[in-house]
Parts: C-alpha cells; structure tokens; sequence
C-alpha cells in the first residue's frame, strides 16, 4: 500500500507540474486527449523527494488522493485495482529515471561551472535529453493505460479535470475583470 501512495504522489505532482508547463508552452494532444507533462520543466529533486518519502496513508480525517479519484470518475473497484498496477508499474519506471537524471543535472552544473570541453557538456545534456524523453514515453504510457481502462463518461470526466489544469494559472486574471 506505501508503494501505492508513493505512486498517487507521483501523479499528483505530475497534474500539478502539468499546469504551469501548458500555460507557459501548449503542446500537442495525445489522441485519447491526454498528454503527458514536459519533464525539462519537472523541479527533479522535489519530484523525487515526493516519490521516496510521501505516503499518501489517509489519517482518520483524510481521503487519500486515489480515493478521490476514484470517486470522482466513479472507478469500480476492479478499475481501481488496475489503476494501483498502473501506478506501480510508472513508479517502477520513473524512480531510477528521476534518479539518474538529478545525477545527470548536477553533473551538468559542474561541467558548466568548471568550464568544461564543450563535447562533454553536450554528451550530458543528449543523456539528460534522452531521460526527459523516457519520463515522457512511461508518463503517457501510463496515461494511455489509464485511458483504456475508463468508460466514455469517465473519460470525459477526467479530460474535463486536464482542462482545469490547463485554465487554473489563468483564472486569477479573469476574477478581477468579473468574466466568471
């Protein structure tokens, strides 16, 4: 079950990161409508802090995250099952990638500041590259599975709340001039 928490962190933090990375730079729709964040703007230590350490183990007053979702878009418990192994198979995925690539970066700040050969610069920078794109690639992947699993009206929910992640930074603009 800590494995579990640990993985609905995960997906928090990755909704969350999802906002200021489409508000900043829109890009392209997956086909079932969802799309994975751009990890080249995921805070890489405070991610991984949060996979290691956070357990989302309700206390007596507290719903857990996958509790909410659940009853959000109406899972029936066997969804909910296959969302938990969605969840553990991108934790499984995403751990040792955010790990390497918080090694890559810092390798990369020391190159910069020891005023490295160019080429070793580059060669960490298409490593660090490369890692952002497999974040991404098991990031959809798990998205795509989580599509699969979902009836059309709960997926129609859950694109509803990729929306409000997308208008959430903007909002505040739109109070002050009462166009909602």
């Amino acid at each position: 079950m800590k494995r579990t928490g640990i993985a609905l962190a995960l997906f928090a933090v990755l909704l969350m990161t999802r906002a200021g990375t489409y508000a900043q730079t829109p890009g392209p729709k997956a086909p079932t409508g969802t799309a994975a964040p751009d990890s080249s703007k995921l805070n890489i230590e405070k991610t991984l802090q949060q996979l290691q350490t956070t357990t989302v183990q309700p206390s007596s007053d507290e719903t857990s995250p996958l509790q909410v979702v659940a009853a959000f878009l109406q899972l029936t418990p066997g969804q909910v099952v296959e969302l938990e192994q969605l969840l553990q198979v991108r934790q499984a995925k995403l751990v040792p990638l955010f790990q390497t690539l918080q090694t890559l970066t810092q390798q990369l700040g020391n190159l910069l500041n020891s005023g490295a050969n160019p080429a070793q610069v580059g060669a960490v920078v298409i490593q660090i590259h490369g890692l952002q794109q497999q974040i991404a690639q098991a990031q959809e992947t798990f998205l795509t599975g989580f599509a699969a699993i979902l009836s059309a009206e709960q997926l129609q929910k859950f694109q509803a709340v990729q929306v409000a992640v997308q208008l959430q930074p903007v909002l505040p603009a739109f109070q002050p001039i009462f166009l909602f």
